[in-house]
């Protein structure tokens, strides 16, 4: 598990780029108050003005004690100042809330590495095998971020769905929808979306989960380049959106955090819903949507909160405990994020900011739907299976 520190550390920067604007805030007062000073000399020394003159020196003398004095750029740089020191303040409480998170799923993993050696939560020696099936999703146009949480139902059985869209300007835009947990057993069988991989991906760590869902991408994005006649490699650069509830919003980000599937995969969105990914380095140019209800508890199992940046909006529905199950049910989740898509114009900040800049597949003709069967082949590297 890597750690992921950049909330202290942009916190940190942030205090240090205040403390620098309020020492500019500070000399220009200075100035202005050493040119007042200079002119109430140069006034003296011709004598008693005239009253037009000494008039306007009042007015002058007024104007550079109001700007530069306790209301104007004076005050305004110690408000800066005591800003910047709550917000270094802020930054020692996030280190600590990231140490105690790294150490708290370094527990996690060093707990499952123990359960392997009696064979619970162990995939070792296993291999991901993905199978196209006929799809269940009717295709229709996608309308808004509440449809791309609906393309999550019917998902059972491992089932990964891809849809894809006519693009703005030509080609094609790709939406990879990703299943949350399916089996609760702790022993790793033929269902990947299951606990183990749950304690796996929570970690930091790789799954056969996440290479399926990147295989089942690769089927659909392959068919689609023999109908277009072109090569599959031609297709790296078309847009996709990662789409996950709970287990399968933690794939969807970790997929789009990952170096070696961006290098194939130009993702631009995640829409995540009840999934815990705040420790989860999706990088700055990928627009996030993560929603949660603050009465469910799996969102807060990575025991961090999410990022606060323009590219990450996290919307936090509800007033906490007690816990109720129900609410982390993908149905009770679309019905969130289809009242905050049609709430009144700014009711909701950001939601409609993040819908406009998906127009790569929403509102576009569906173009054709592809759904996949991933499952874990338990046979160990030498051809024999486990008893």
């Amino acid at each position: 598990m890597t750690r992921v520190a950049v909330r202290s550390e942009a916190l940190l920067a942030w205090a240090g780029g205040l403390a620098s604007t309020a020492e500019v805030l500070r000399d220009e007062g200075s100035a202005i108050g050493g040119g007042a000073a200079r002119l109430a000399a140069r006034v003296g020394r011709g004598g008693l003005p005239g009253v037009g003159v000494l008039a306007a020196w009042v007015g002058v003398e007024a104007d550079a004690a109001r700007v530069a004095g306790p209301a104007g750029l004076w005050g305004e740089a110690l408000a800066l100042d005591a800003l910047a020191v709550r917000l270094r303040l802020a930054a020692v409480a996030y280190a600590g809330a990231e140490d105690l998170a790294t150490a708290a799923l370094a527990g996690v993993g060093s707990g499952v590495a123990r359960a392997a050696s009696v064979g619970w939560f162990d995939e070792t020696g296993s291999r991901v095998v993905v199978e196209e099936v006929p799809p269940r999703w009717t295709p229709r146009t996608l309308a808004g971020p509440g449809d791309l949480v609906a393309l999550g139902e019917d998902l059972d059985g491992g089932r990964v769905r891809v849809v894809e869209v006519a693009a703005p300007g030509g080609g094609s835009a790709w939406v990879v929808v990703v299943p949350g947990t399916q089996s609760w057993s702790p022993r790793a069988g033929p269902q990947p979306f299951d606990l183990t991989t749950d304690l796996t991906a929570v970690t930091g760590d790789a799954t056969l989960a996440g290479t399926g869902v990147t295989a089942a991408l690769d089927v659909a994005r392959a068919g689609s380049a023999r109908r277009r006649s072109l090569p599959p490699g031609r297709l790296a650069d078309e847009p996709v959106v990662l789409v996950g509830h709970s287990q399968g919003g933690l794939h969807a980000a970790s997929l789009a955090a990952d170096a070696g599937f961006r290098r194939g995969h130009r993702v631009t969105h995640v829409l995540t819903t009840g999934a815990p990914v705040g420790l989860v380095p999706v990088p700055d140019d990928v627009r996030v949507l993560s929603v949660e209800h603050a009465d469910d508890p799996v969102p807060t199992l990575d025991l961090a909160p999410n990022p606060a940046r323009a590219s990450w909006l996290t919307l936090r529905v509800g007033a906490g405990p007690p816990v109720d199950v129900a609410r982390h049910r993908l149905g009770a989740y679309e019905r969130t994020v289809r009242a905050a898509a049609g709430a009144p114009f700014g009711t909701v900040p950001g939601v409609r900011a993040w819908q406009a800049s998906a127009g790569s597949v929403l509102g576009r003709p569906v173009l054709g739907v592809t759904e996949v069967v991933v499952t874990r082949d338990a046979r160990q590297a030498d051809g024999a299976r486990p008893p």
